[in-house]
């Protein structure tokens, strides 16, 4: 992947231990926790700054310290701030954050460090190029097919689809298992036949069911090229639209939310950082963000002379 900043998730295992070389008993410096979490995202153009907040220069030599604590979560809410002051830590805690924009930086502690990555998270963390998703889930991932291109970028991947060896039923329960909880399951309740191929999408318009219905059916995982009911497509929000057309060619649909997907990224980045380094004290806030206070609207010609 040219430009990537590490390599796609079913081979991270390989690069890890080579990122970190830590000696048993040691802890990450905040570089290295950096580098670690910065090789499972691509690099994208439009992207937020993924070292988002660093320390007041001249406070903390963050990159060369050691850090005992790192907080996951999809926003900065009150329980990151709550865990970002631990004053327990040896070190001021790092944390890492999915859609950071809220982010008070007067509350964040003093020598804290706060890792974020948006766009590429969303890409393949949560229901979209997510191959690490796509085989627990029984895909064949080395036989799959990448949907790519949204939104005016060629370059970004909205979707895997591939062929599975489980039935409708099951894989409805195996996504159940993965997230937690489903938002909607559609189609999928009568279980009168197995599910060949699955599709999990970043998108749900009309254009990404038809692009999903010729994939397979240029692959031949499919007979007919309007026969959607050997797949599951399985995204995050419902959408009108995109749940119209694929009821109307037969597909089966599961729609886990949107916030839902978000929380797979963070306890797998999660879980793979505790199995990375064992003594770091790794810690997961999922909260809603409070709303933010919207800007005060400039008074009317009319209000102003009344």
């Amino acid at each position: 992947m040219d430009g990537d900043r590490g390599k796609p998730l079913d081979i991270m295992p390989t690069i890890t231990s080579r990122l970190t070389r830590l000696t048993p008993g040691s802890l990450p410096t905040v570089q290295v926790l950096q580098n670690f979490l910065a090789s499972f995202f691509p690099v994208k153009a439009k992207d937020v700054d993924f070292v988002y907040h660093v320390p007041r220069a001249g406070r903390f030599p963050s990159a060369v310290e050691s850090v005992s604590h790192i907080v996951f979560s999809i926003t900065p809410t009150e329980g990151v701030y709550k865990a970002l002051d631990d004053r327990n830590a040896r070190q001021p805690p790092v944390a890492f954050l999915h859609r950071p924009f809220g982010l008070d930086r007067r509350r964040v502690r003093r020598g804290s460090t706060v890792l974020s990555c948006h766009v590429g998270f969303d890409e393949v963390l949560t229901v979209g190029w997510n191959t690490v998703l796509a085989a627990r889930l029984g895909v064949d991932v080395e036989q799959s097919i990448c949907v790519q291109g949204y939104k005016g970028d060629p370059d970004r991947r909205i979707g895997i689809i591939g062929q599975v060896r489980s039935s409708a039923p099951t894989l409805v329960d195996l996504i159940r298992k993965e997230f937690g909880s489903i938002e909607g399951a559609f189609n999928v309740d009568n279980g009168e036949d197995a599910s060949d191929v699955l599709c999990i999408m970043n998108a749900f318009h009309p254009e990404e069911v038809d692009r999903v219905m010729a994939s397979a059916y240029a692959q031949k995982w499919i007979t007919e090229s309007d026969d959607g009911s050997r797949i599951l497509y399985l995204t995050g929000q419902p959408r009108e639209a995109g749940l119209t057309a694929a009821l109307s060619k037969g597909v089966k649909v599961v729609c886990v939310g949107h916030r839902v997907c978000e929380e797979w990224g963070i306890r797998y980045l999660a879980t793979r950082t505790r199995h990375e380094f064992p003594l770091l004290q790794v810690e997961e806030v999922y909260e809603d963000e409070p709303p933010r206070p919207l800007p005060a609207k400039k008074p009317t010609e009319l209000q102003e002379k009344t």
